[in-house]
């Protein structure tokens, strides 16, 4: 699924981007200077939630990645996520998960690999990829153009590259492109047909959104970037691989998601076999 609607898109990227803030369907109506009424029917009809189950699920799946990766308190998370207490968190939490977050830190803690499984045998899968050591870039903010795909990470559609590439020439907008996948969602707490993916396109500055092209602001910061090297349909296990790494480094602390890919290309290929990808995830010094 994609999103045409300039309305939406542009609330689509203040949501994800104020999970800790005011997302009421009144908030969000001022935004977008729409009515209330009418924004609950455009984002249901769009989206396929309402705006209220939209911004509740965004903000326990963020929790639960948040109780996977750090340590940080009940309050800590729960306020993070945008509730004011851990006691109506734990609630929220539990119909989502069927479980309190103490026991789902424990669970999904226990499922994460221990030991690094960059030598491991890989003879069983085909094809094979390589990945390089990890080092820690700093970003500048970076402006972004793209079209949002929600659905199987592995169902991304070549369209939406080629859309975007059509919509820089004609806008004039120079090369070399450089070209980007952002990753919002963990597979791990988000149901595969939730999983958002934004195609993207590096651009020099903010623009009007033009149907189911939009803009968005990749935020500066430290991120921890490594290398892949190998076919995308690859890129599930290497993930794997490199969440362990992102977690045990020494002087940085991995802050979640998004998870930025960088395709060292002119142009997106997906049916191409080999890539040469740098994941780059989110990290704050200790």
């Amino acid at each position: 699924m994609t999103f045409g609607s300039d309305k939406i898109l542009p609330l689509l990227v203040y949501i994800q981007a104020n999970l800790d803030g005011d997302l009421s369907l009144t908030a969000l109506s001022r935004r977008a200077r729409l009515s209330p009424s009418y924004l609950h029917r455009l984002f249901k009809s769009t989206v396929g939630e309402t705006v209220k189950a939209y911004t509740e699920r965004l903000r326990l799946e963020h929790g639960a990645f948040r109780l996977l990766i750090q340590e940080g308190t009940l309050l800590e998370v729960a306020l993070d996520c945008g509730y004011h207490s851990h006691e109506t968190f734990t609630r929220a939490f539990g119909r989502r998960f069927g479980m309190p977050p103490q026991d789902y830190r424990q669970r999904a803690r226990r499922a994460l690999p221990t030991t690094n499984v960059d030598h491991a045998d890989r003879s069983q899968q085909e094809p094979a990829f390589e990945l390089s050591a990890t080092r820690i870039v700093r970003f500048r903010e970076i402006h972004l153009a793209f079209i949002r795909h929600t659905g199987p990470y592995e169902t991304v559609p070549q369209d939406l590259f080629d859309t975007l590439a059509d919509w820089a020439q004609r806008s004039g907008i120079p090369g070399p492109w450089m070209w980007m996948g952002i990753g919002h969602d963990a597979p791990a707490t988000t149901a595969p047909e939730r999983l958002r993916f934004d195609a993207a396109l590096v651009v020099p500055s903010p623009f009007a959104p033009e149907g189911r092209i939009g803009h968005q602001v990749l935020a500066g910061g430290d991120f921890a970037v490594t290398k892949h090297s190998g076919p995308l349909a690859t890129l599930g296990p290497a993930y794997a691989t490199i969440l362990s790494r992102a977690l045990a480094l020494p002087r940085h602390r991995l802050v979640g998601l998004p998870a930025v890919e960088i395709y060292h290309t002119t142009g997106v290929n997906l049916a191409q076999p080999l890539h040469h990808t740098d994941i780059c995830l989110p990290v704050v010094r200790r």
